[in-house]
C-alpha cells in the first residue's frame, strides 16, 4: 500500500518536473485515467479517459488544443480563452463547459455562462444548460438542451481523489510510525555505542 502511494507521489513530482522543464508546449494525454490539470491563467481542464491537451507554457494567449473530452473550469480574464479541436473553436470569457471531440464529431455543454461556438463560417452563442453539436457530414451547428453525462465521470474522478487522498494519509501515517520506530532504533544502537566507547 505504501509502495502504491509513493509511486503515485512520484509520478506527481515528475509531472511537475515536467511542466518546469519543458519547451514552449505542454501537451497532457490520458489513456484508461482522468486527470486534472491546472492551467498557468488559474482555469482548470479535467481530461476524461483517452483524451488530451496542448497549450503554450506562457499562456499569454489562452488557447488549449483539445482531443476528446474534456470539462473546463475557465477563471475570467482580459483576453477569451479559446478551445480548439478538430471541428471547431470556442471561445469564452469565464465559465464551466464540457467539449467532447473527435475527427468527426464536436459536443460542447455549458453548465455554467455563455460560449461562442465556431464552426467553419456558422457561430451560435450556447448558454447555460444547453449544448451545441456538429457533424462534420452536416457542416452545421445544432443546439438543444445539455444532458450533463460528464458530471458522472467528473464524480468518478471526485471518488477517486478522494480515495488517493485517503491512502495518502493513510500512507503518511505509516511512514510517520515506522520513522518514529526507527529513529528509536537508532537511538538505542547510539547510546550503546556511546556506553562502549566510554
Amino acid at each position: 500500500m505504501v509502495a502504491k502511494v509513493i509511486s503515485k507521489v512520484l509520478v506527481a513530482i515528475a509531472l511537475m518536473a515536467l511542466f518546469s522543464c519543458s519547451d514552449s508546449k505542454v501537451q497532457i494525454t490520458t489513456k484508461d485515467n482522468f486527470e486534472i490539470v491546472d492551467l498557468p491563467d488559474g482555469s482548470t481542464a479535467y481530461l476524461n479517459n483517452n483524451s488530451s491537451i496542448e497549450f503554450d507554457e506562457k499562456f499569454e494567449q489562452r488557447e488549449v488544443r483539445q482531443t476528446g473530452e474534456v470539462f473546463f473550469t475557465v477563471t475570467k480574464g482580459s483576453s477569451p480563452f479559446v478551445v480548439k479541436t478538430d471541428q471547431g473553436e470556442i471561445k469564452v470569457l469565464g465559465t464551466k463547459f464540457n467539449v467532447n471531440s473527435n475527427s468527426d464529431d464536436l459536443e460542447v455543454e455549458v453548465e455554467e455562462g455563455t460560449v461562442e461556438l465556431k464552426v467553419n463560417k456558422f457561430i451560435n452563442k450556447i448558454e447555460k444548460g444547453q449544448k451545441a453539436f456538429s457533424k462534420k457530414s452536416k457542416n452545421a451547428i445544432e443546439t438543444g438542451k445539455a444532458n450533463f453525462k460528464h458530471k458522472k465521470w467528473i464524480n468518478q474522478l471526485n471518488k477517486d481523489l478522494k480515495k488517493f487522498g485517503k491512502e495518502l494519509n493513510k500512507g503518511s501515517k505509516q511512514i510517520e510510525k515506522e520513522s518514529k520506530k526507527f529513529g528509536k532504533e537508532v537511538k538505542k544502537e547510539f547510546l550503546k555505542f556511546k556506553k562502549k566507547h566510554e
